[in-house]
């Protein structure tokens, strides 16, 4: 912990110094705490618990203008267990993002840990944003939220709302070059209250074979009275795994606050009574536009092979959160 407390001093200093410069440099963040109740499979238990809205977290992120179209930019960015002040990670300072990118004319690209393709178009319609009591990912099979080793390619944002990005990580095994290797991308349309996206993800494990293969189809949109959300996803591999998932979810702006509900359902075709399904819904209020309270509750029921989120095959997983959550 020392070690860490020495980085993270170095690093405000480094940024106190940066700040002052011509090239933008910020220290960000989010602090996500929440009084929970968790019941699974019949054992209750009442905590705080960091991230039932958002991961918290701390980072740093700039960019440099080098001129005729192109930006230098980066970001270094740990998670935190708030609760505890501990890092999610053990064992790695910057868990959560560690890239450094150049923006072209032509596009970006990054290399070092990023978010994978696959698990932002998840993210990005689910309407409890892949995070908390109601994510979508507790039944999902994501296939990974992030890539070591990664060169990653998106299009430049000037298609008229066409996006995609490439990112090959590398696996790093000598004489194995198949060996924990992944691909991720995604290509969509996002234009207007319309977001349709189209994903896929390759990963192999650490001897090279193949540990999945998931493809999905997601979108919102957006009618002003309420905003749609659903995702379509199938996950295979050559032994075990083949999940179809699916994700049906509806938000509603009431007044200031908005009420989000979805319908998460995992059915596995290789086993037999193994599929889940979790009821979710999130009520938030906002309390000016870095601060809100919520609450937020979810109910995920497995049948009797499956064990997704709970400690007993067929076990209920029950969670009712109510939080506050600071951004800066």
């Amino acid at each position: 912990m020392k070690t860490y407390t020495l980085i993270a001093l170095n690093l405000l200093l480094t940024q106190t110094a940066l700040a002052a410069s011509s090239s933008p440099v910020t220290v960000y963040g989010v602090m996500d705490l929440a009084v929970v109740s968790d019941s699974d499979s019949g054992r209750h238990l009442m905590k705080v618990d960091s991230g039932q809205q958002t991961a918290s977290r701390i980072g740093i992120k700039g960019e440099e203008d080098l001129g005729n179209g192109m930006k230098a930019s980066f970001v270094i960015e740990e998670q935190i267990e708030a609760d505890t002040g501990q890092p999610s990670f053990a064992g790695t300072l910057f868990g959560s993002q560690c890239w450094v990118g150049l923006n072209t004319p032509l596009g970006a690209i990054r290399m070092g840990r990023v978010y994978t393709p696959y698990f932002g178009s998840i993210a990005t319609n689910d309407p409890f944003d892949a995070k908390g009591p109601g994510e979508s990912t507790r039944v999902f099979y994501d296939s990974g939220v992030r890539m070591n080793n990664t060169f990653k390619y998106s299009l430049p944002p000037t298609l008229g709302g066409f996006y995609a990005d490439l990112a090959y990580g590398a696996g790093e095994v000598a004489g194995n070059a198949s060996a924990n290797r992944q691909i991720s991308m995604d290509a969509g349309y996002a234009a207007g209250p319309l977001n349709i996206v189209l994903a896929h993800h390759d990963a192999n494990d650490a001897t090279g074979a193949k540990l999945a293969r998931s493809s999905l189809v997601g979108g919102t949109y957006d009618f002003h009275v309420l905003k749609a959300w659903v995702v379509l996803a199938r996950s295979r591999n050559d032994a075990q795994l083949d999940t179809r998932d699916t994700l049906l979810g509806v938000s509603l702006p009431l007044g200031r606050d908005t009420l989000a509900l979805d319908y998460v359902h995992k059915a596995d075709s290789y086993h037999h009574d193994a599929n889940a399904t979790q009821l979710a819904f999130g009520y938030y209020h906002p309390l000016s536009l870095r601060t809100n309270l919520y609450v937020v509750g979810s109910n995920l029921a497995n049948q009797d092979l499956a064990q997704y989120q709970a400690t007993l095959p067929g076990g209920t997983r029950r969670i009712l959160s109510l939080g506050m959550r600071h951004q800066f």
